[in-house]
């Protein structure tokens, strides 16, 4: 036992004090910092988009700039809300709840769950400016000025020489320079500094194009449809973009919002009546049924704890892999090196393989150690209301039940494939002859993590319980189910199963270790590595 923990301390030190081990370590982080910073840097500093309307029919142009003017009030709506949430004074329980607290409470249920109904009161009761009178009293002093986000979509001026009485066909002909980008637009714009506007260019972003016949496109249940061509029917919207859907939708939504009051004016409906019905709903509270009575009511740090077993699913395979090819790449390292037949000089090939096993796993363990320090410091230092939900997480992950259970399928998981790994190092000289016999095992791997998401959405169906008790699969897919109280006989069961795997997967790595370390040449094939199975000795 001695030489074993003398072997480990010797892996474990070879590799910490390695620049490459720590900037393996910091990069996971750093990558999921930046990612984070990325995504509301890039939020913030979203290009202008500039469009052409053509409205041939004279009917929809003004839904159309109304659907632009609401994407950009969605925009400051949402933003004013995360504004509000992140500087607002935390409410006394001794004093009774405000009218005017009790409005933001509602706009900010509202908004959280998508409802519709939101912007429409936002608009209707005047916008940001009733906004920030509602909300100032209740924000803290030293919050500062809400920020409007400018205008993402801005209209310009149809180009000269465009005739935008020519037939659609025409129209699309003569703006091709535009549209795929060969030409720039002339647009306005303001220095940001005495107000004043010069003449720049910029990339059409989209075309929308409404021919003078289109409600002959108009779609009606009760009519049966005519035969057009689909490809330029209705309205048409033309962009290179095909990802940002935000305007096209606007746009949907907007002009069908218009069709249909003129429907309901049309057949004596009166519109009015119609969107306030629309706008009443009830709401659903969420209830779980194992919760103590009077704490039924299902919370977001109760969501957190559902899929924060995914998280750790993920944290294990990351390590996982990390670990294990650490110690392949070791292990052929030392063999094509000779320095192995230097160490089976004093110890035994089994000594050597356990103190391999425990020296690596060490080192798996600081990874993730170092990795949980980074993700509590920039909890602590960096401030936001994206911060504080991620402290949230991790208040909820502390309390649970789930941190004993990540702490017994990552070290039960690390030793069932280190032994693989282990086994696979010791009969390949090179890198590149494991990649062969690497290969089945990446893609055993991959599966877990290809289908971790939807088992936590059905932690106890049938696909989860077949996968919990095939050993390679059982420390990711019990971990997946952990936060779903999976019966006491999948727990009990799976967890007999798998050491008992560990025992065997070791004991068979150990008869290949002990004869495939000091082997030269190829890779043994299959039927060779069986018969290293069969010896005793």
């Amino acid at each position: 036992m001695k030489m074993i923990w003398l072997i480990a301390a010797r892996e474990y030190t070879e590799n910490v004090k390695t620049k490459g081990f720590w900037i393996g370590i910091l990069l996971f982080p750093i990558i999921l910092i930046a990612v984070f910073f990325f995504q509301t840097i890039l939020a913030e500093s979203a290009p202008t988009r500039h469009y052409i309307l053509i409205d041939q029919s004279g009917q929809y142009a003004p839904a159309v700039e109304a659907a632009i003017r609401q994407e950009h009030q969605r925009r400051i709506l949402q933003e004013f809300v995360a504004y509000v949430i992140e500087h607002r004074k935390e409410a006394n329980p001794e004093q009774t709840v405000a009218n005017a607290d009790a409005q933001i409470d509602q706009l900010i249920d509202d908004v959280d769950a998508g409802e519709v109904a939101a912007l429409d009161q936002w608009l209707d009761s005047g916008g940001l400016n009733f906004a920030l009178t509602l909300a100032t009293p209740y924000l803290r002093e030293d919050a500062p000025p809400f920020v409007e986000p400018r205008e993402q979509f801005i209209q310009a001026p149809l180009p000269e020489g465009v005739d935008a009485s020519a037939s659609p066909e025409e129209i699309i002909e003569q703006m091709r320079p535009w549209l795929s980008g060969g030409r720039q637009l002339r647009v306005d714009a303001s220095d940001g500094s005495d107000g004043s506007d010069y003449e720049e260019t910029s990339d059409l972003f989209a075309l929308i194009l409404i021919p003078a016949q289109v409600n002959n496109s108009i779609l009606r249940p009760s009519a049966t449809p005519l035969a057009m061509n689909q490809s330029a029917a209705g309205i048409q919207y033309w962009a290179r973009n095909l990802t940002d859907v935000r305007l096209p939708n606007a746009i949907e939504r907007s002009i069908n919002s218009t069709i249909r009051n003129n429907e309901f004016a049309a057949r004596g409906v009166d519109a009015d009546i119609v969107r306030e019905v629309q706008r009443t709903r009830l709401p659903v509270s969420r209830l779980d049924p194992s919760a103590e009575q009077g704490q039924e009511a299902v919370s977001v740090a109760d969501q957190f704890r559902q899929w924060a077993p995914v998280g750790f699913v993920y944290l294990i395979f990351v390590s996982l892999m990390q670990s294990v090819q650490y110690l392949l790449s070791n292990t052929i390292e030392e063999k094509s090196n000779r320095i192995i037949e230097v160490l089976l000089a004093s110890v035994t090939p089994l000594e050597l393989m356990m103190g391999k096993l425990l020296g690596i796993g060490m080192s798996g363990i600081t990874t993730i150690i170092a990795w949980l320090l980074s993700f509590l410091a920039f909890i602590l230092f960096y401030p936001g209301n994206q911060a504080e939900a991620l402290g949230q997480f991790l208040d909820v992950l502390l309390s649970s039940d789930l941190i004993p259970y990540f702490v017994f399928y990552y070290l039960a998981g690390y030793a069932l494939y280190a032994g693989i790994f282990l086994a696979i190092g010791s009969l390949c000289n090179t890198l590149k002859e494991a990649q062969s016999l690497m290969m089945p095992m990446i893609m055993i791997l991959m599966l877990p993590l290809a289908t971790m998401t939807y088992i936590a959405q059905d932690p106890n169906g049938p696909v989860a319980r077949i996968m919990s008790w095939i050993p390679l699969f059982t420390p990711f897919t019990m971990m997946n189910r952990a936060a779903a109280e999976p019966p006491l006989l999948d727990v009990i069961g799976t967890t007999v199963m798998l050491l008992l795997s560990i025992a065997l997967v070791l004991w068979l790595s150990g008869k290949i270790f002990r004869q495939g370390v000091l082997r030269t040449g190829q890779p043994p094939r299959l039927m060779e590595i069986v018969r290293m199975l069969r010896q005793r000795h």
